[in-house]
């Protein structure tokens, strides 16, 4: 699909490029540059096909507020959507906390409406899956070494929540090394590799991969905990630095 084709297929159906761009889990800007001819990546060109096609959306009214959505997505229970693509695999839609809703993010994200007013990130799955997820914009430079590893500034880490009642066994940190963390001690989340959890002592030990000095080691008692999310995916940016 090139730029004219999304331009003339969105304005068909009556969207505005803020409109398409959240129905896909990109920007305005992402809208208008796939629209003047920028690449388009391959996941997105498919959402986009998808999408675009004759009576794939709908506008209906909530709260006397106009909502466009896709007439054949659904969700999981937890509100995660899903969109079935033609060659078999699902386009998942997640919120996407942005660094100004972090902070307050814990005490709000259960409210469907707060859910609503975010924006979104969409990353592909095999199939449809249960379970809580939801996206972090990073902001930082602790995660940043320097390397193809390396989770830059700007870098959007799509996750899932673990409930506490997981706590206690053996997290997964061999299959899913990096985590966003909530604490008590502050309102900004931690982006860590938990390199050891010692479900003895209840505590686990948060490592960064910037190896500055002030980015050393440190361990987390899981009572100072409110709130654990791995990482299924990593959407990086190009530009150097970056911390969380």
């Amino acid at each position: 699909m090139e730029g004219l084709d999304i331009k003339q297929r969105r304005e068909q159906l009556g969207l505005t490029q803020k409109e398409l761009g959240d129905l896909i889990g990109a920007s305005r800007e992402t809208i208008i540059n796939y629209e003047k001819g920028k690449p388009i990546p391959k996941s997105k060109s498919e959402i986009l096909n998808k999408v675009l096609e004759p009576g794939a959306v709908h506008h209906k009214k909530v709260n006397n507020e106009e909502v466009v959505k896709i007439v054949d997505d659904f969700e999981n229970k937890n509100g995660n959507k899903f969109i079935e693509l033609p060659n078999g695999q699902y386009y998942m839609l997640m919120p996407l906390a942005e660094f100004n809703v972090q902070a307050g993010f814990l005490s709000a994200y259960q409210d469907a409406e707060f859910l609503m007013d975010l924006s979104q990130h969409g990353i592909l799955v095999d199939k449809p899956v249960h379970g809580r997820y939801v996206a972090f914009r990073v902001n930082g430079d602790s995660m940043d070494d320097g390397s193809s590893a390396a989770i830059t500034r700007n870098s959007i880490v799509s996750t899932r929540e673990l409930q506490r009642q997981h706590w206690n066994g053996k997290l997964r940190f061999r299959d899913f090394p990096y985590w966003v963390i909530y604490t008590t001690q502050s309102k900004m989340p931690l982006l860590k590799e938990i390199v050891e959890h010692n479900t003895e002592e209840g505590y686990i030990t948060c490592h960064s991969l910037n190896d500055s000095p002030e980015f050393s080691d440190f361990k987390l008692h899981l009572n100072d905990i409110q709130a654990l999310f791995y990482v299924i995916d990593v959407n990086r940016t190009i530009s150097k630095k970056s911390f969380y």
